[in-house]
């Protein structure tokens, strides 16, 4: 049976090979430039909600972006990421952001917890995957700054007791000289 042509040749849409090559090139330098990336699961969400999530994070320099699995896994697999391969599954969308990965943690499961359609699928941290329950218990930490303070305060604190250590015996004498000098 021989094929009937319906019509004039029609171009498709998507660019073919070289537009995905480029979509690749985007994203592998999106994931250069991120300290972390949380995989998410948008099922559900109306465009509405994508939007304003969107804004809700790119204030905290954090990029959301829904993706085609096929090609983040060959985005991934350029930035020596591979790992993230095991997270994508289904319809999946990214948070990628270069900064503190605990603050990224928190920032996406506080919008889960608003948009009850956002599930949190896991996280390339640190070059490694991240389960679910992992990224829970990541948000649950005190940020990097708060950590570093803490640090520093407890190396602070013996510091300051050596020296009111050394400064106690002449300020005792700079005391009883006062006071025998006022009794006189």
């Amino acid at each position: 049976m021989a094929k009937i042509k319906t019509g004039p040749k029609v171009k498709r849409k998507g660019g073919g090979i070289p537009a995905k090559s480029r979509a690749v090139d985007a994203l592998a330098e999106q994931l250069r430039g991120s300290t972390a990336v949380i995989v998410t699961d948008y099922r559900g969400l109306k465009v509405g909600e994508l939007q304003d999530l969107r804004k809700r994070l790119r204030p905290k320099n954090v990029e959301y972006h829904v993706v085609k699995n096929s090609l983040f896994t060959r985005a991934a697999s350029k930035t020596e990421r591979g790992g993230l391969a095991s997270l994508l599954s289904g319809p999946t969308a990214v948070a990628l952001g270069n900064i503190d990965e605990v603050e990224l943690a928190k920032s996406m499961v506080d919008e889960a917890r608003v948009l009850k359609a956002l599930k949190i699928l896991g996280a390339y941290i640190g070059g490694q995957a991240m389960s679910v329950d992992d990224v829970q218990s990541l948000a649950k930490l005190p940020s990097r700054a708060y950590l570093q303070g803490q640090i520093v305060g407890s190396l602070q604190a013996p510091l300051a007791q050596l020296t009111g250590l050394f400064q106690a015996p002449a300020q005792n004498l700079i005391h009883v000289l006062t006071a025998r000098a006022q009794a006189q």
